[in-house]
């Protein structure tokens, strides 16, 4: 099933919800609350998270469950995602089992959201093992996308967004050209959006090119899980270090021009940032990680900018490659 990605002021999707409050239910991110108009500041039928983070898991999985059932839901009824990428994954993944399944919408109120987390029909909850490890995929009818979210964010906000969009521009010829000529962040991140609607409508399950999108997460995912960084701050980190593992120096260089456009604290992408570094935890964090295949993993890597490729790997043989790379060692 395919989103309809639709570009809105938030005043008038406020006023579409209005006219739907019979049947909807929201998940909101509580530091949004003050963007809200009164009547949803007020609306009976919210579960409003506090740390979506640590909440995105089972435990407020089922409380959210219990509260609507409490509060009428049905089948018919639409579950509305407002906050970032962790609000609407732990929201869709609700609307994907309660009553084995209803609609929902996203809102997504992060650069990181918008570019990533609210589109492709990915929702899922961490269990301790690791983060997303069970989930589904639930497309929203709609992701609504509201520019004036934007100037909310905090520095590190935006940051973790346009770690996300350096991904894209690897993928993406035009995104590149986008981000070299420093163009608006909002006229780059509709473009990411659309890149990746464009993807995931082709391959909604993941049987193919879809990921691609997955560029630096292996290593992106070890370093947010154990240095406890932003996921696009780490998303950039892995696709710099996927890139310095496997030597390929002239993606290195792009990687470090990009990352310059996009005002990435760059100093801040390299391990010698972070005293709690640990070889050991990365490891075990990349074998916990759901993109491995029975012992193989699939890393993402490129023949050139805008031209990836899958190249598959023996687990041990990827880690062993881990292991030794020097700047993990000193």
């Amino acid at each position: 099933m395919n989103s309809e990605i639709i570009y809105r002021p938030w005043s008038n999707v406020c006023e579409e919800l209005l006219e739907q409050k019979d049947s909807i239910y929201f998940v909101i991110d509580s530091k949004v609350r003050t963007h809200l108009p009164s009547w949803i500041q007020t609306f009976p039928k919210i579960y409003w998270v506090l740390d979506p983070e640590r909440e995105k898991n089972l435990k407020s999985l089922e409380l959210i469950a219990e509260a609507f059932v409490k509060s009428g839901i049905s089948r018919s009824s639409k579950i509305i995602a407002i906050g970032g990428g962790a609000t609407t994954d732990l929201a869709g993944f609700a609307a994907a089992t309660i009553m084995r399944g209803i609609h929902w919408v996203s809102i997504p109120t992060t650069l990181l959201a918008m570019v990533d987390g609210s589109l492709g029909g990915k929702v899922a909850v961490n269990i301790p093992l690791g983060k997303n490890l069970l989930g589904a995929f639930h497309a929203p009818d709609k992701v609504y996308i509201c520019e004036e979210f934007l100037n909310s964010l905090s520095v590190l906000e935006t940051q973790s967004g346009k770690g996300e969009i350096l991904k894209y521009g690897f993928l993406s010829l035009d995104i590149r050209e986008m981000i070299l000529n420093q163009d608006k962040i909002d006229l780059i991140s509709m473009a990411c959006a659309k890149y990746k609607k464009e993807l995931t409508d082709r391959d909604f399950r993941e049987k193919g090119d879809r990921i691609f999108l997955n560029l630096g997460h292996t290593l992106g995912h070890a370093f947010e899980s154990t240095l406890r960084i932003p996921h696009g701050l780490a998303v950039a980190m892995g696709i710099n270090y996927i890139f310095k593992i496997f030597e390929l120096h002239g993606l290195l260089a792009e990687w470090k021009k990009l990352a310059l456009s996009l005002g990435l604290p760059i100093e801040k992408l390299q391990v010698q940032a972070y005293s709690q570094f640990s070889l050991t935890k990365l490891i075990n964090a990349m074998r916990a990680d759901k993109k491995k295949d029975g012992q193989d993993i699939q890393i993402v890597l490129l023949k050139d900018m805008g031209e990836p490729f899958v190249c598959r790997l023996d687990l041990e043989q990827f880690l062993k490659k881990v292991e030794e790379y020097d700047e993990f060692k000193s």
